[in-house]
């Protein structure tokens, strides 16, 4: 199924469930047909009230942050240019006043009197008879601007200036929108624009109804009225849209509409659903620059399973209580898929359809559809858990008493391979370059490949430089042992292994030896937080050249090591065994020709275990005490 069909059958699916037009379901309203919806800012929208006889009751500014909805015709909804198209009911004052422009004025008008003359419903027909007789009154401006401002005031066209504490205000109402209700209309019921469901779909179907040439859609396949403008999704830029230069078609078409031919009930759905799906943050993600994730369940619609692929909330320690609180349940035979991705219930089937796809603003009048799958719910945990099995690795809980598995989010990964430390976080401020990155994470989690060999090579190079990371080392670290733990076939736990006599691997054993030793000598004076030891300066030189190093590292240890010997016995031995150990190994390599050639990735994960396997050992020594 294509990106397009997907939309309009999810579309058809909420209709059938309740979702559309369905305040109770959620701050994110999915809009019917024909409609639009616009945000207060608190000096946008001006809320009318009429009582049941359409006299004038109250005007004020409505509260920011409260939407409304209001119908739109297929030339208002992207309208543009000189001349712009009125909505049939809800607009700028501008157009409700023949003084500011008569043709948008009687254009206006027109709209809503055949409205009104085609309504099937005699309830509907009343309330738009009632703001139409409203707005037609010859001091309607006014009424609304003593509500609004008092009876201090002057008005040039709708241009209004107010004086308070002996200062002029000046106030433009053209551009402000105005949003009807009737008092007490069914019942005790304030019924307003927004909240008028019948009307909304009155206005639906006097639309459809229009006597017009049908064409056969594309999409759906019906006979519908031809779409020759649609929505805008991101701002005025648009999914579907045809050049006005004719020689992006002629040869091959005689008109620009013969290309994709979508009927306007079809592009309606299909954009009203993929504009909700960009509203809600359980079912977009923004990517950087113009990309923009939407994913989407067929049985979870607006993805209350929670389930994030770009799992973005990677900055911050880790906190037990949090964690817990933020658990999910699952079927026994899906536990595997953790937290890194889900942190809501599934409640969506195996047997559901997973969609995914990737927009780009490619400019403000273009939306580009980069990238899209549907997968089979199985078939999603599966990647998820072939993902999270290959790119996991151990982080420190809270005061160190233990360790948690987590897999790194998309974020982490990109910023680890190519941002700069900036003191607090690694950051990368190139928002193209981290979208495409970003892109390339997103199309191999769902295709079910591995992370891009680029990144992989590029996180190899990262490790080798730490002096480049002096405040984000452990972040970095944490994310290439995720990554790294499985390339090449080779397969790296936290704990040493002992049987594993890989050079690059003994070498980076050692490499924590010595850091070790330097180290503890530090905390006998208390101050192992402030100097940096030998095996952190020379770090990119050792694994460059790991044997001409270890000789250089070797003498600078031995004062540490004499202290260490005299001052913490049992301390020294611990180290000095597991020195001795690695020598031993290394030494039977000796004559190879590699033998200080420069280390591969491998040696972080000896460098790694043997550092856990001394501070394990700290803690059972401390305990048993």
């Amino acid at each position: 199924m294509d990106f397009f069909t997907s939309l309009l059958k999810t579309y058809d699916k909420a209709e059938e469930t309740g979702w559309v037009d369905n305040p109770e379901k959620g701050k994110t309203l999915l809009l019917p047909r024909y409609h639009t919806s616009l945000k207060s800012n608190g000096k946008n929208i001006i809320f009318v009230q009429l009582d049941q006889s359409g006299n004038f009751m109250r005007a004020e500014f409505m509260g920011a942050e409260t939407s409304i909805v209001f119908p739109v015709t297929p030339d208002s909804v992207a309208r543009s240019g000189k001349n712009p198209a009125p909505h049939p009911l809800v607009d700028k004052l501008s157009y409700y006043v023949s003084e500011q422009n008569e043709s948008q004025y009687q254009t206006f008008h027109r709209q809503l009197e055949s409205w009104i003359g085609s309504s099937q419903d005699k309830t509907v027909k009343s309330y738009l008879e009632l703001i139409q007789g409203f707005i037609k009154r010859a001091d309607f401006l006014d009424v609304i601007c003593r509500s609004l401002f008092g009876k201090e005031y002057r008005r040039d066209g709708l241009k209004i200036t107010t004086v308070f504490d002996g200062k002029e205000k000046d106030t433009d109402l053209s551009a402000c929108f105005l949003e009807f209700a009737i008092d007490n209309f069914i019942g005790l019921k304030t019924v307003s624009v927004s909240n008028y469901q019948e009307l909304h779909q009155d206005y639906i179907k006097v639309v459809e109804a229009a006597d017009a040439e049908k064409i056969r859609c594309n999409i759906s396949g019906d006979l519908e009225i031809l779409a020759t403008k649609h929505r805008g999704l991101l701002g005025n830029a648009k999914l579907i849209s045809v050049s006005n230069n004719g020689e992006a078609y002629k040869g091959r078409f005689r008109e620009r509409e013969d290309v994709f031919t979508v009927g306007n009930k079809t592009s309606e759905k299909i954009h009203l659903m993929a504009k909700f799906l960009l509203e809600r943050e359980k079912t977009h993600a923004w990517l950087g620059s113009g990309q923009h994730l939407i994913n989407w369940f067929d049985s979870d619609l607006v993805n209350d399973s929670a389930l994030d692929i770009t799992a973005s909330d990677f900055f911050g320690d880790y906190d037990e209580e949090e964690d817990e609180t933020a658990a999910f349940t699952v079927k026994d035979d899906n536990r595997n898929i953790s937290d890194s991705f889900t942190r809501g219930t599934k409640i969506f089937q195996n047997s559901s359809t997973y969609n995914a796809a990737i927009l780009n603003k490619t400019n403000d009048g273009r939306i580009a559809l980069k990238y899209f799958r549907q997968l089979q719910g199985s078939r999603l945990l599966k990647h998820l858990e072939k993902w999270q099995d290959s790119y996991s690795w151990e982080r420190q809980l809270k005061g160190g008493v233990g360790y948690y598995q987590k897999t790194p989010s998309f974020r982490e990964i990109i910023v680890a391979a190519y941002g700069v430390d900036r003191g607090r976080y690694l950051e990368l401020d190139n928002d193209s370059f981290l979208s495409d990155q970003y892109q390339q994470l997103v199309t191999a989690l769902l295709d079910g490949q591995e992370i891009p060999r680029a990144l992989v090579h590029k996180l190899q190079e990262n490790i080798r430089q730490r002096q480049k990371y002096p405040k984000t080392w452990y972040q970095l670290q944490y994310v290439s042992l995720a990554v790294l733990q499985k390339q090449n076939r080779k397969v790296f736990t936290p704990m040493i292994d002992q049987e594993n006599h890989d050079r690059s691997y003994l070498f980076g054993r050692l490499l924590a030896i010595y850091e070790l030793i330097e180290t503890q000598r530090y905390v006998m004076d208390g101050n192992s937080q402030e100097r940096i030891t030998n095996a952190e300066r020379y770090w990119t030189a050792y694994t460059g050249q790991p044997a001409k190093m270890m000789m250089l590292l070797e003498n600078k240890i031995k004062p540490y090591e004499e202290v260490l010997k005299l001052n913490r016995p049992g301390l020294w031995h611990k180290l000095a065994k597991e020195k001795e150990q690695i020598m031993e190994r290394l030494m039977n390599q000796f004559t190879s020709r590699q033998f200080n050639q420069a280390l591969e990735y491998m040696f972080l994960f000896g460098y790694y275990a043997e550092k856990r396997f001394f501070y394990t050992k700290q803690v059972k020594t401390e305990s048993e005490d």
